[in-house]
């Protein structure tokens, strides 16, 4: 979660800036990059006189991960535009399961399998720089958010779609390379029915607000 300004020295664009809402397996690394192949460079954090950037942790959160309320507590965004991208509770939840077979096992299919089980593991996950990985998405966004879906592609459509949003012609670099997580794997859990309907359920607000075609009655 950070706030990014335009390096131009073109004095049309030159000193734009936006708050890009990096939600966590919504392709934001390669968005970063790309971000700083079109001249946006981010900006750090200034606390107690000491910068920091955005894999630095403050409040025990990842600075690129913040949520709503740490971005609007130390970010500088009155005023500009903000950005985010959602995804599919439920593949964004199996695109990050390979974290919790690497701390776990495979065997935690089963416990997971069960729902109070499954909230215990989640609110309790011990790796501190993937917390916000579990967290709802809408507790990063507010009602001023830009929003695009993951599921619509981050090619050339998204890259326009940005640059109407930030006012600044924006190219996608669709080959663009970007540094894997250290934790970062293949494997995935098992995509049960029951593992589906407990992720629906503990992300039943996510799917309400972005996804309702996913939704089922309680």
């Amino acid at each position: 979660m950070a706030t990014f300004k335009y390096t131009s020295d073109c004095p049309i664009f030159s000193g734009k800036r936006f708050l890009f809402v990096h939600i966590p397996r919504t392709g934001g690394r390669f968005i970063e990059v790309n971000l700083e192949k079109n001249g946006w460079e981010v900006e750090p954090i200034d606390q107690y006189g000491i910068p920091h950037y955005q894999h630095s942790f403050i409040e025990d959160c990842e600075i690129a991960h913040f949520h709503r309320d740490l971005y609007e507590k130390y970010c500088d965004i009155e005023g500009i535009e903000q950005i985010a991208v959602v995804r599919n509770p439920i593949d964004k939840f199996f695109s990050a399961s390979t974290y919790l077979i690497t701390v776990y096992g495979k065997e935690i299919q089963e416990k997971l399998e069960d729902y109070d089980e499954m909230v215990s593991i989640i609110k309790n996950f011990p790796m501190s720089e993937t917390l916000s990985w579990w967290r709802p998405q809408v507790d990063f966004v507010t009602d001023t958010t830009h929003i695009w879906k993951f599921e619509d592609g981050l090619g050339n459509d998204f890259g326009d779609w940005l640059g109407e949003k930030l006012g600044v012609p924006f190219q996608i670099d669709k080959y663009a390379n970007y540094a894997m997580n250290r934790y970062e794997g293949s494997f995935k859990l098992d995509r049960t029915p029951k593992l589906i309907d407990n992720i629906c359920k503990f992300w039943r607000e996510d799917i309400e607000q972005f996804y309702p075609e996913l939704a089922t009655p309680l």
